[in-house]
Formats: structure tokens, C-alpha cells, sequence
């Protein structure tokens, strides 16, 4: 059994665009990833949590609001609006005493310098592209400077984003992935590599609509597509290294044993599933992110796949119950920090639900969708399309390639998982339409 430690310090690493799957502790022989796995090898590993919203700004407003993105306001990457929240993250854990760190992407609709909304006290090297080299140095000098309070640290790192890049043809300003030195090197194609019968006929629309700019896929033969998960594979190696220096960071000022992690990225990529790459669609490809809460040396090692964990609403509540504190009352999402002491919550939730909205950068192209996950089933709509709906088996098909939305044999679920997204939207105030849910 695990010692209880004193207040604990809490770090808090997120990369961005990496999916569920990218973690060579998931089984994953294509890219290697020694720093995250050990995190995994110290903690618990989420095999089934999801973004709030796969899209940057939605979840990242989500984190560190602990609202959905209806509720926060920002279901879109926009600039010049503000996240509407009666608190955040950041102050939430300075009113509790803990001193207070960022650095990295920011992408969370609040103005920088206004700490005293966001309660990020000490904050450096706030950009996107370049962020990642920079983070392990300014953990070191945050540590340095810091009183004796303990401390909530953000580690915001931005690959691997630049897959985006990739895609359009570079340029890489998180460093360059390389080539293999031979076509022979390059992954293999995934098993759901084809488009599915009778999808949501939106996705390829949009697909095809805004392809310059996201989707410049449409004449990419099969070994440009290999490629594309080559970059995706360099990428996500490169983003471990810079945490492996992090961690280093860490080890050098002997605050291993009085520090929690809690990974998570903000949302995935297509990676060729589904013939898609890019986030926003609500394939468990974009939609299902990792998630592992870490006490480093406990030599843990669970693998939870029986919980399912909204990342976007739950982070907060997580955090809350690492150091101890109460959690704000305005929030609904779950804590789950009583899993490093194999104690989940006594009522866990038994669905939880994905928002997104479509578009490209500051252009939304007022189409939305939801998808609700129940232990089993996974059931997607979107507000506009001639053909809306797709319900997946998650457990005989968790590459969602038959959709059974159609199928008589499954009315019953079909029925019972668009009752319950009308009563998330009753409950919550969602803006998406009741009148597209058939």
C-alpha cells in the first residue's frame, strides 16, 4: 500500500494531437515512447477517456475551466472571444495555496496577462509553434524561484501537432521528423483504413470543402498516406524526448517523491483511419485521447478499461482530489484520484459525451456534432446530412468500420443512446439542435 505524502506537488503534462493509441504501452510497435510509458508504468492508464471536444481551443478551455465547451462558450477556434467561467484552474489552486506554473501553448481564451482570472502567476514561452524546447528550461527556473509552497505546474507542449504541417507539406517549427531511408520503413496502413459504408455523408463534405487547408488528402495514393503516419510516428517520439528532459528537471531538484503527473493530450488525429487526418470528426481516432494519473515510483502499472473519463470536464476534479482540496460546486465532471489507491469513484458515470463543431481556423461551418460512449456502444450525429447517424459496437468493432445504425437488431440501442444526448441537452443547455436527432 501506498504511503500518503504531505501536500503534493502537482505537474501537469499535455501534448496536442496525440491520440489514445500513440503510446508504445498501448502495444503500439510503431513508435517508441520510454518517458510517457514510464508514467503509464507508475500509474494508471485510461484506456477509454475522450476529449470534451476534439478541437485545441474547445479543449483546452474545457481543461482548465472544467466546462463543457457549450458551456464555456467556445465550441470553436476563435479568436477575440473570451471563455465564460466563474473560475479556473490556475486560481483555483493558488486560493488553496499552491504556487502556480505555465509554460507552453497556451491556446485557453483568457488574456495572458490576466492572472488574476486564469491564476497562473508564473508563465513564460506562451506560443505554439517553437513551445516544446523551451518548457524543461522554464520548469527548472519556475522550480528555482519558487517559495516553499507546493506547486501546480502546466507542461503545455505543442507537438504532435505539426503533423497538421506534415500534411500541407511542412514547414516543421517543432524540428523535423526526417525521411525514412527507404519506402520498406514505412508503417503499414490501419485495418479501418477505408471509408465505412453508409457514414455521416458531412464528413466527407467537409472534407472535400476545406482540403487546402485541412484535408489536402483527396489525391494521396496509399504510400502518401504511409508517410503521413511516418511524420505522425517521429512526432510523437520527438514530444517524449522533450518530457523526458522534463522529468529530468524534476529528478535534479529531488521532487520525485512529493510530486503526482497527470498526462493527457488535448485530442488525437485521424492518422489514416478512416481515410481521415486532422481532429474535429468524432472517430475514437480524434476523440479518444490517452489519460494516466502517475505517482512516480509506485511501479503501478494499471491499465483501467472499464472507467470512462471525459478529459476535458474531469481534469479539475482530478486535481482537486490529488492535493485534497475541495472542488468547486458549479462543477459536474469526476474525480478520479482515488484510483492510485484502487479506490474509483463509488457511482462512475456510465456514458459520457464528445461535442464538435466543423470548420476551418475562425471560419465554423455551422455543422455540429455529438457522440455519446456507453460501456459498449459508441452513437454519433451530426446536425446537417442526408444521413446523420452512426452507432458502433465499440467491443466487436472498436475500429468503427459498420455502422448499425440501420440494422433492426439494434433499434433498441439506437433509440436508447439518442435518448439519452436529448437528455444531456435538457440538462446541460446544449445548443445542439433536439429537431437533428431522429
Amino acid at each position: 500500500m501506498m504511503r500518503a505524502m504531505p501536500t503534493p506537488n502537482l505537474l501537469l503534462i499535455t501534448t496536442d494531437q496525440q491520440s489514445a493509441t500513440m503510446l508504445g504501452c498501448t502495444g503500439n510497435p510503431l513508435v517508441q515512447t520510454p518517458h510517457l510509458d514510464a508514467l503509464a508504468a507508475d500509474g494508471v492508464r485510461f484506456e477509454t477517456a475522450y476529449s470534451a471536444q476534439p478541437l485545441c481551443i474547445p479543449q483546452r478551455c474545457s481543461w482548465y475551466t472544467g466546462l463543457m465547451p457549450h458551456q464555456h462558450g467556445l465550441t470553436f477556434n476563435l479568436r477575440g472571444k473570451e471563455v465564460e467561467a466563474p473560475t479556473m484552474m490556475g486560481r483555483i489552486f493558488r486560493e488553496a495555496g499552491y504556487a502556480t506554473g505555465y509554460s507552453g501553448k497556451w491556446h485557453v481564451m483568457v488574456p495572458e496577462d490576466d492572472r488574476e482570472r486564469h491564476g497562473f502567476d508564473w508563465m513564460s514561452n506562451l506560443r505554439s509553434n517553437g513551445a516544446d524546447v523551451g518548457i524543461a528550461p522554464d520548469f527548472d527556473r519556475f522550480l528555482s524561484e519558487k517559495d516553499d509552497r507546493p506547486f501546480l505546474f502546466s507542461a503545455s507542449y505543442n507537438n504532435p501537432h505539426n503533423i497538421c504541417e506534415a500534411a500541407r507539406g511542412g514547414p516543421f517549427p517543432d524540428g523535423e521528423p526526417g525521411l525514412p531511408e527507404n519506402l520498406g520503413q514505412l508503417p503499414p496502413l490501419p485495418e479501418n483504413f477505408a471509408i465505412p459504408d453508409h457514414e455521416p455523408t458531412v464528413i466527407r463534405e467537409v472534407q472535400k470543402r476545406y482540403g487546402a487547408r485541412n484535408y489536402p488528402v483527396h489525391h494521396w495514393d496509399e504510400t502518401r498516406w504511409k508517410l503521413h503516419r511516418w511524420f505522425y510516428n517521429r512526432m510523437v517520439e520527438m514530444v517524449d524526448a522533450h518530457i523526458g528532459n522534463l522529468l529530468k528537471v524534476l529528478h535534479r531538484h529531488g521532487l520525485e517523491n512529493e510530486t503526482l503527473i497527470v498526462f493527457a493530450s488535448d485530442h488525437g488525429d485521424g492518422n489514416a483511419h478512416h481515410h481521415w487526418n486532422q481532429k474535429q470528426s468524432l472517430y475514437d481516432e480524434s476523440a479518444r485521447v490517452p489519460f494516466i494519473i502517475c505517482k512516480p515510483g509506485s511501479g503501478l502499472q494499471v491499465v483501467n478499461r472499464s472507467h470512462l473519463v471525459n478529459t476535458g470536464i474531469d481534469l479539475i476534479p482530478t486535481l482537486c482530489g490529488l492535493a485534497g482540496i475541495e472542488v468547486p460546486d458549479h462543477l459536474d465532471g469526476t474525480d478520479w484520484s482515488g484510483v492510485l489507491q484502487n479506490s474509483p469513484p463509488s457511482h462512475p458515470p456510465d456514458h459520457l459525451v464528445v461535442e464538435t463543431e466543423f470548420g476551418t481556423f475562425g471560419e465554423p461551418a455551422g455543422i455540429m456534432g455529438r457522440a455519446v460512449r456507453t460501456t459498449r456502444y459508441k452513437y454519433s450525429v451530426y446536425s446537417k446530412g442526408e444521413h446523420r447517424e452512426f452507432l458502433a459496437d465499440m467491443e466487436e468493432d472498436p475500429g468503427e468500420t459498420l455502422n448499425l445504425a440501420g440494422d433492426p437488431a439494434h433499434a433498441d440501442e439506437l433509440e436508447y443512446h439518442r435518448n439519452l444526448l436529448k437528455a444531456y441537452i435538457a440538462e446541460t443547455g446544449d445548443v445542439f439542435s433536439l429537431e437533428a436527432i431522429p
